[in-house]
């Protein structure tokens, strides 16, 4: 019998020659490979979604911090919209109670039992509210008294005041017993100052 017929036959296979054989798995160097590409892969898409949460997370916190700007903004001008020119007796004469700084605001209002002071004033990032029923002889006495901080985190509130002369324009500062200025100018915050007309101001003057 050919030897050759036996190696040929089927139950009797030839041996496959080397690197003939075929191929059933990966290679250590193609998992390694896979791993790292992976690793890269996963390294990115997590990247990007924290970069998504922050950008959110500061969207988010912008929206509230201007909401609350917006807030003390409206609080403010509503609250000087309705100044009354109400008379009281300061360092022995009779004036319209009405004082200004760069920094506070002090005038008289109505309120459900009669009329009210109320003083705004801004200090250390904070602002302060303080308020009292009038009539007061010793109101001045109290306006450090009962302080309420309306927002310890301001950052920036700042008043002018409109001069009833054409001439002076925009003040810093309104002395008791000037009346009460045709508008108020007032800046919260990061926001671009804005206008608070006063009906009951003065009326310019030549």
């Amino acid at each position: 019998m050919n030897n050759s017929a036996i190696y040929n036959s089927p139950s009797n296979p030839l041996p496959l020659r080397e690197g003939a054989r075929g191929r059933s798995g990966f290679t250590l160097l193609e998992l390694i490979i896979a791993i790292t590409i992976l690793s890269i892969v996963v390294a990115i898409v997590g990247s990007g979604f924290r970069l998504g949460i922050r950008a959110w997370e500061k969207g988010e916190a912008e929206t509230q911090e201007t909401q609350r700007l917006r807030a003390l903004s409206g609080l403010i001008s509503q609250t000087i919209k309705s100044a009354f020119p109400y008379q009281v007796t300061y360092e022995e004469e009779k004036v319209i109670l009405f004082q200004g700084e760069k920094d506070f605001i002090l005038f008289a209002t109505t309120s459900d039992t009669g009329f009210k002071w109320v003083r705004y004033a801004y200090k250390d990032g904070k602002l302060i509210l303080t308020e009292g029923i009038l009539p007061d002889k010793k109101f001045t006495d109290k306006i450090k008294e009962d302080e309420e901080i309306i927002d310890s985190d301001v950052g920036e509130v700042k008043f002018e005041y409109l001069s009833a002369k054409k001439d002076e324009g925009w003040k810093e500062s309104w002395d008791m017993g000037d009346g009460i200025p045709p508008a108020v100018r007032v800046k919260v915050g990061y926001f671009q100052p804005f206008l608070i007309s006063i009906t009951m101001g003065a009326k310019e003057e030549g």
